[in-house]
């Protein structure tokens, strides 16, 4: 009986520990969580097509930038839209993967792409991608590993305020408020 009870209360008070330091150091609890079970830290998202960034980063050496043209100039990086991807899968001499034949049927009849966007921000949030990209951070900063799979990911493990003012904490970026909740 008695270790029934030491049990009970070791568990209650390692509960509670849990409770306190997840709400007291969100970012390095969320941290120690993802570094202990990493593939929480992602989600695969369902897209029209299954695009293959690794394809297109690494095999044909594209930047974030070429596709997401916005991303130097504006809030939004934007997403390609189908003359981009005319450019290389007009016909199908290049594309030969089920899937690229997909962008080829898009770009003969001209129609969009109708990507799901993967990261949403509250209206209250401001992101200038812009700025971001001039001060040298890396897209995989906040993205992750989106360039690194073959699936499209959300990286869930970073997309919360406490991240974002822990990241521009480390990089002497401004925490104020104004800073991200401005129009």
């Amino acid at each position: 009986m008695k270790k029934k009870l030491a049990l009970s209360i070791g568990i209650v008070l390692f509960l509670l520990f849990a409770i306190v330091a997840y709400h007291r150091f969100q970012v390095q609890t969320k941290g120690i969580f993802f570094t202990v079970f990493p593939i929480f830290a992602w989600v695969s998202v369902d897209q029209p097509v299954l695009f293959n960034h690794v394809r297109h980063t690494e095999g044909l050496n594209l930047n974030c930038n070429f596709c997401h043209r916005y991303a130097e100039r504006y809030r939004s990086a934007g997403l390609p839209n189908i003359e981009l991807c005319k450019a290389c899968h007009a016909t199908d001499a290049m594309s030969k993967k089920p899937e690229a034949l997909k962008v080829v049927r898009y770009a003969q009849s001209g129609e969009e792409i109708p990507w799901k966007k993967m990261y949403d921000l509250p209206t209250f949030v401001v992101f200038p991608h812009w700025i971001h990209v001039q001060s040298d951070v890396d897209c995989s900063v906040c993205h992750g590993l989106t360039s690194k799979k073959e699936r499209p990911v959300k990286m869930v493990d970073r997309n919360y305020m406490d991240w974002c003012m822990e990241c521009h904490k480390k990089r002497g970026a401004s925490n104020d408020c104004y800073a991200c909740h401005s129009s």
